[in-house]
């Protein structure tokens, strides 16, 4: 007894002082417009599902304040959630910032929600990631703005003035004890290597230059940023015979065996790498329908769970979540709505197809559909059931009583009233307002998002599909 008391607490012992080692990152500032709200803080999993882990939150005190303190282990490119909007900051382990959260940003419409806004730095040391970035972008911003301008593309001119610039920096940052940074830098430069001139390296060249010489950095933007535009669609570029043999695997359900037949490409040699890019290829390839989906699902699985790096099963289950994502021909998520003091659930629609819109009543102009879709219910709600769900603030009194909104814009389908922070959202990826779905009468995905009432640029509109289903329904009544 004494024994595994004395091992439990030594285990305890262990992790506590594991944890203590991890250094704390602070953030705290002022967002005057926020009072009241919430800030959160998330880590970027990886930059090819782009999916986000929140480590942080806290509300903005009513002196304007906040302040959030979690364990961050390496640089890195965050995001700061300031109630509906966002910006994004890097991060030392162990470092502290001080900044100002703004409304808006100049480059958008002030009362836009769910946008990137501005944020400024109260103090930053020069020997800081943010401080050595900043610096960077205006120096290469100063470089282009001077060397590449349209007569440059026919000239050898930039080409020369980019090799200069290279060396400078490369003089300039040889002291500089940051991987991260010298990583950033290294790629950003990269990327100016794929503007069009005369003179520039070719893809090959490139690979030898920048690429080869690298391990894999999944969590520095730049370089996976460069990644991603590499091999983007890179399955189009694999020579006939690699071709052949990755498609083979694919039917065979292989990682292994795909992951050989890449080896055949010049440059896909590293092996880390070929496995991210193998998944990054079965995403892509996902939707052709070249490929079998199963298939690929099934190989996504096995990479999650029998990696050959650690890193890439965090993609691989990363990844298969985003094909599975609200794709059509999947399950919508569960999900539970208060309709008239009554809770409806994803399968009391069951039976029916049903277009569900989300509008927010902070943005007026995703209330303006609420006509057009009143149209639409009196004309096809013998076969189609509609749903409409109001997105506000907390403490609205339409949570509690939605029936002056009701009255107000002659609703007479199902409605629901949530707060800006209810998971259906997250779970319907509700980003944006106005935001449709439509799913079938078995709870499957058709379309998400799906087509509004109000004509797109191409002056598409949802009623095309509801004349479609309307048939279909009126048919099978026929037979």
């Amino acid at each position: 007894m004494f024994k595994i008391s004395f091992a439990f607490l030594f285990l305890i012992a262990v992790n506590l002082f594991a944890t203590a080692q991890q250094p704390i990152t602070t953030i705290e500032g002022f967002a005057n417009d926020y009072v009241g709200k919430e800030v959160k803080v998330f880590f970027i999993d990886d930059y090819l599902s782009h999916l986000r882990t929140q480590v942080a939150s806290t509300n903005v005190a009513a002196d304007s304040t906040f302040k959030l303190s979690f364990y961050n282990s390496e640089t890195r490119k965050v995001r700061v959630e300031v109630e509906d909007n966002f910006f994004h900051i890097y991060l030392q382990p162990g470092s502290d910032y001080q900044v100002y959260a703004g409304a808006s940003s100049p480059y958008v419409d002030p009362n836009a929600k769910g946008v990137e806004v501005e944020f400024f730095f109260l103090s930053l040391d020069s020997t800081d990631i943010n401080y050595k970035i900043l610096m960077f972008e205006d120096a290469q911003y100063n470089f282009l703005q001077q060397y590449y301008q349209p007569r440059s593309v026919k000239s050898t001119t930039f080409v020369q003035k980019l090799d200069s610039f290279k060396l400078n920096l490369a003089e300039q940052y040889q002291a500089d004890t940051s991987q991260f940074f010298k990583t950033y830098v290294k790629f950003s430069v990269a990327s100016l290597d794929d503007l069009a001139f005369v003179g520039h390296r070719n893809k090959y060249e490139k690979f030898d230059f920048y690429l080869k010489p690298e391990t894999v950095w999944y969590h520095n933007d730049r370089y996976m940023d460069y990644i991603d535009s590499y091999y983007k669609m890179y399955e189009r570029q694999l020579s006939q015979s690699v071709n052949e043999k990755f498609y083979e695997a694919v039917i065979q359900r292989s990682p292994s065996l795909a992951m050989n037949a890449l080896g055949g490409d010049y440059s896909l040699k590293n092996l880390k790498l070929r496995e991210l890019i193998m998944l990054k290829m079965l995403s892509e390839v996902f939707f052709t329908k070249d490929y079998p989906q199963t298939n690929i699902l099934t190989m996504m699985d096995s990479v999650a769970n029998y990696a050959l790096f650690k890193q890439n099963k965090t993609v691989a289950s990363n990844l298969k979540y985003r094909l599975l994502d609200l794709v059509p021909g999947t399950k919508i998520p569960d999900f539970s709505i208060d309709v008239n003091g009554t809770t409806k659930y994803q399968s009391d629609y069951y039976g029916k197809h049903t277009y569900i819109q989300f509008v927010n009543k902070n943005l007026p102009k995703s209330l303006n559909d609420l006509e057009l879709l009143y149209k639409l219910q009196q004309k096809y709600s013998k076969n189609i059931q509609f749903v409409t769900v109001l997105v506000t603030s907390k403490g609205d009194e339409l949570l509690t009583d939605p029936s002056p909104f009701i009255k107000k814009h002659n609703i007479a389908w199902d409605f629901s009233v949530v707060e800006n922070t209810n998971p259906i959202l997250k779970r319907m990826n509700v980003t944006t307002y106005p935001h449709y779905m439509l799913m079938d009468a078995e709870g499957v995905v058709v379309s998400a998002p799906a087509l509004s009432p109000r004509p797109n640029n191409d002056y598409e509109t949802i009623e095309l599909t509801f004349i479609q289903i309307d048939r279909r329904y009126k048919a099978l009544e026929q037979q």
